[in-house]
């Protein structure tokens, strides 16, 4: 099935790959949920969520912050 017919079985208008600023938004969106699922990776291997973990975490979510952003504007 094409990516397009997958947005308009939910609604979404057609254009929305046509837009830069949407592509954008959604490869900073998936950078920032890498750096999330990254950060609990972490997390289980230092057994806690020690500073490294907490700062990729942080970065992954201003990273997906920013890519809805992005998105949304």
């Amino acid at each position: 099935m094409d990516i397009a017919l997958w947005f308009a079985a939910v609604g979404a208008p057609g254009s929305f790959w046509d837009s830069p600023s949407n592509v954008s938004g959604m490869v900073v969106l998936g950078f920032g949920v890498a750096a999330i699922a990254l950060s609990f990776g972490l997390a289980k291997v230092f057994k806690r969520f020690n500073g490294e973990a907490w700062l990729v975490l942080a970065a992954g979510l201003a990273l997906s912050g920013y890519g809805i952003w992005r998105m949304a504007g």
